[in-house]
């Protein structure tokens, strides 16, 4: 009998010790991953804080914070991204046992039950969106991207009529339907023989995330110009 009761103390301390420090590292290692995968950061860093942090183990989260640097959403660069959130209700045991005819994208959303607050902030720099012109636009050769609290300006090289031209763009990165645009507000061409043309009536928006399924659910919400780059914000 008293064997028995020593097996049974020894199983009650080990699961114990599983709840305390197995699992909060299991639910750790799992949305350092999947932020990871999401965003092909080099150096992604996770923390989970809870009070008793036993709570961790029952999928209760009092903060997480992420921060993943040069980090890609689709084929944007970023130039480092942040993840912030609080009151985290985390599904263990779909972590642990994953639901079985669902895509990945469900499960991980399933995987987060709910959240007081979740946000995703990110740095796009004028060089990124830049890069994403010039491998996305193909009629524009050479952009050059500026940007400052009042928008952004991109010069380059077009051809009209088999000559090549000077094109300026003017424009801002906005938040729209939960995805990031690059909306074109104004379109200039000139040249020795055209001189200069005036193409607003064929302005349009880029999208910057098109096809992106974020994570947990989250949309991008708002976009804040500044010197050399914009700040992006996601919610849930």
């Amino acid at each position: 009998m008293k064997k028995f009761l020593a097996v049974i103390v020894v199983v009650i301390v080990a699961l114990g010790a599983a709840a305390q420090f197995v699992v909060p590292k299991v639910l750790t290692n799992y949305l350092k991953n999947l932020v990871t995968n999401f965003t092909h950061a080099q150096e992604v860093s996770l923390t989970l804080d809870a009070l008793p942090a036993v709570k961790i183990s029952l999928g209760h989260v009092d903060k997480l914070h992420c921060t993943a640097a040069d980090a890609t959403i689709g084929d944007l660069n970023l130039k480092q991204v942040d993840l912030e959130g609080s009151a985290i209700k985390i599904d263990v045991k779909e972590i642990l046992f994953p639901t079985e005819g669902i895509s990945s994208h469900e499960h991980t959303n399933r995987c987060l039950s709910s959240a007081e607050t979740l946000e995703l902030s990110g740095i796009i720099t004028a060089d990124s969106l830049r890069d994403f012109l010039a491998a996305k636009v193909d009629a524009v050769k050479n952009p050059m991207v500026a940007m400052s609290p009042e928008g952004i300006a991109v010069s380059g090289k077009v051809k009209i009529l088999g000559r090549e031209a000077d094109v300026q763009l003017g424009g801002q990165i906005i938040a729209r339907d939960g995805d990031l645009y690059f909306q074109i507000l104004h379109l200039n061409v000139e040249n020795a023989v055209l001189r200069r043309i005036n193409l607003d009536k064929f302005l349009g928006d880029i999208n910057l995330t098109e096809a992106v399924k974020m994570p947990f659910g989250m949309q991008f919400r708002t976009v804040e110009m500044r010197n050399g780059e914009a700040f992006v914000k996601a919610t849930r």
